[in-house]
């Protein structure tokens, strides 16, 4: 019987989510609060969501107080959005880009604030400045939404109508920022006339995304209206067909050349981007990607350490004091003896249970 109570409750968990994706979208222009407010809810939801197909007792707080009864009743406290994402990455081995994680944990507190102190612009004006900040933030945060949505298809495949209604809302609602890139475009095409190369960005559809050569095969790209930053390679193929294969952080896992059918490892991108000789002789910590948690994924490019994971990157790759490996996405680590780092527990996580 607690099964069968248990598939009614994740359905219902997961129907609440898909509703207040579908009235974050509808309500944007007349009421962007609860635009926000319903937005940022739905997205806790289908992290919890997930987490309760994996098992309920990861949605819990604390399990050892609770009962499968107390839990189906609404009395057992529910985990934060903060510890449902390492709950999904300990538990359920999801590793969620430190990018969403951000963008996720962004729109969570502009809930609050608006639960709290927020009150809607009376004039005109300072609305439709209010509903443009608003489409930004949800654009970023669909963007991110749809990726992890994409990856957990098998999860939410009977949801699959629900998606494709909010992405196809998601699409109308991107048609607000006309309004920013028309306010842009005159510095746009300026700087189109001094050299420099845009691109349509992922999140709001403009092509609006400055490119920045940070090599002749590493680019890095920025979008003037939304401010989505995104990273992506251009490289021959290896399977030597002479294609140049434009790869970005999403399709760089598997990706495949369409002219010659050849499928690109990560072993390709760290021979096509590592550029600092190491001896084998010496011994050298492997650096890690705190951003999407891979091991030994990280290479010198020049002066910027690039993960072939994810192609996250940056200027420096700082050494965790407790486990001695090296990695970026995760701070300067500056107390990580004692705190470690995104793959350690530093000695406080060694002593905790002496």
């Amino acid at each position: 019987m607690s099964k069968k109570k248990l598939s009614a409750a994740l359905r219902n968990l997961s129907e609440s989510a898909f509703d207040f994706l579908v009235r974050s979208v509808e309500e944007i222009k007349a009421h962007p609060k609860y635009s926000v407010i319903h937005f940022a809810t739905a997205v806790e939801l289908i992290l919890k969501a997930r987490l309760m197909r994996e098992h309920w007792t990861l949605v819990v707080e604390r399990t050892s107080d609770v009962s499968v009864d107390d839990f189906l009743s609404g009395k057992a406290k529910t985990v934060t959005q903060g510890d449902a994402i390492k709950r999904l990455k300990n538990a359920c081995s999801e590793n969620i880009p430190q990018d969403a994680v951000t963008q996720f944990a962004q729109i969570a507190a502009h809930r609050n604030r608006m639960i709290h102190f927020f009150h809607e612009a009376a004039r005109r004006q300072a609305d439709d400045k209010l509903t443009e900040e608003i489409v930004k933030e949800l654009c970023l945060c669909w963007f991110h939404l749809e990726r992890l949505l994409s990856d957990w298809d098998d999860q939410f495949d009977e949801f699959e109508k629900e998606i494709s209604t909010v992405t196809w809302r998601m699409k109308q609602l991107r048609a607000y920022l006309q309004v920013a890139f028309d306010r842009l475009k005159p510095d746009i095409d300026a700087e189109k006339k001094a050299g420099t190369v845009f691109k349509i960005c992922s999140g709001c559809g403009f092509e609006a995304a400055a490119v920045a050569e940070v090599s002749e095969v590493f680019f890095e790209q920025r979008c003037k209206v939304c401010g989505l930053g995104e990273s992506y390679i251009e490289i021959p193929c290896p399977g030597e067909c002479g294609e140049t294969l434009h790869i970005d952080g999403h399709n760089v896992s598997g990706m495949t050349c369409e002219e010659c059918g050849y499928e690109v490892t990560s072993e390709d991108l760290s021979e096509a981007l590592d550029t600092e000789f190491s001896d084998p002789s010496d011994f050298e910590p492997q650096i890690n990607c705190a951003q999407c948690s891979s091991l030994g994924s990280v290479v010198q490019h020049g002066e910027t350490f690039v993960c072939t994971e994810c192609l996250y990157s940056e200027d420096s790759a700082p050494q965790c004091d407790w486990c001695n490996e090296r990695q970026i996405g995760g701070g300067d680590l500056e107390y990580s003896y004692h705190t470690g780092c995104e793959f350690c527990d530093g000695h406080a996580g060694w002593t905790k249970d002496d």
